[in-house]
């Protein structure tokens, strides 16, 4: 009897725990939910509800609606200081295993921002710390996650381009940060806080002399900064981002028209994109290119 209980503990079979909160750590259901929302009393995740504050930039974004070039680059912008700052704050109260923050706009997780410690004892003196506490001139909402493994609230089809729910789906869509960008901000916590780093591996520091640690520390912090800001402006891999979230915008406009037109679908009309670097041959060659597919498409229709 035991045994089937943990089997299907957490499982769409589980007729008294709500899957979807073991899974996501929130429900659309919420408090209307007929399944029991288990909060752990203790866990190396935390939840904060509704923390970040989006732009209607970003719930655009999230919507999959055509968003300029230089409203992308506003809303990155926007999202990193935040990433940013929070993430080097909740450093000070121990080792941070990942960060996430939610891009669905569905009421259960709009602005929902998830920290995983390595240590139930670390998000312990994390969730003691910040009781009562504000940010940006708004209370804290925090409670423990069951959620231990992010891979599994995911959405996959987000992953792979194909969600056509968009921001309204009821798995997680992670907003996009540069790996490069997020590993100097690693860096930075383990170079200010080299207990974690030494802990793990079992390594005893060295002590250096007093006078020259303030000098160090301030060097680290100027160096780390430095490397971070040349992460977030010069990073490729940003620049790919800013092309993924386009291109799935286009494919989530494709997607609503196939279910409105069927088979019966217009022809694509396809608008390059220009933003203040489009030099005018590369106008050219896109106007062309543009040209070109709307042959294609006629071929095809006919």
């Amino acid at each position: 009897m035991a045994g089937g209980l943990e089997r299907v503990y957490g499982t769409e079979e589980d007729k008294v725990n709500c899957s979807f909160y073991i899974k996501i750590g929130a429900c659309r259901y919420e408090n209307k939910c007929q399944r029991i929302h288990s909060i752990p009393p203790i866990s190396q995740t935390i939840l904060f509800k509704h923390m970040y504050q989006n732009s209607p930039m970003e719930v655009a974004i999230a919507s999959g609606n055509a968003v300029s070039q230089a409203g992308i680059e506003e809303a990155l912008e926007k999202f990193e200081n935040f990433y940013e700052d929070v993430f080097l704050k909740l450093a000070e109260f121990g080792e941070i295993e990942d960060l996430i923050v939610c891009e669905n706009i569905g009421d259960h997780l709009v602005g929902n921002v998830y920290v995983k410690y390595t240590s139930e004892l670390f998000a312990e003196s994390c969730f003691n710390a910040l009781q009562n506490l504000s940010y940006e001139n708004r209370p804290l909402q925090m409670e423990y996650s069951p959620v231990l493994d992010f891979s599994s609230a995911k959405c996959k089809q987000y992953i792979d381009g194909t969600c056509q729910r968009g921001g309204a789906c009821n798995y997680l869509h992670l907003k996009k940060i540069s790996t490069k960008f997020k590993k100097s901000l690693f860096n930075q916590m383990y170079e200010e806080h080299p207990e974690y780093r030494d802990k793990k591996e079992k390594e005893v520091p060295e002590k250096s002399p007093k006078k020259n640690k303030k000098k160090d520390k301030k060097s680290k912090k100027k160096k780390s900064s430095s490397s971070r800001e040349s992460s977030r402006r010069n990073s490729i891999e940003r620049q790919k981002m800013i092309n993924d979230w386009n291109e799935t915008g286009i494919q989530n406009v494709s997607q609503a028209q196939k279910m409105m037109y069927g088979n019966n679908m217009p022809a694509p009309v396809y608008t390059p994109k220009v933003s203040m670097r489009t030099s005018p041959e590369l106008l050219q060659l896109q106007l062309q290119l543009a040209a070109l597919k709307e042959q294609l498409a006629a071929i095809k229709m006919s």
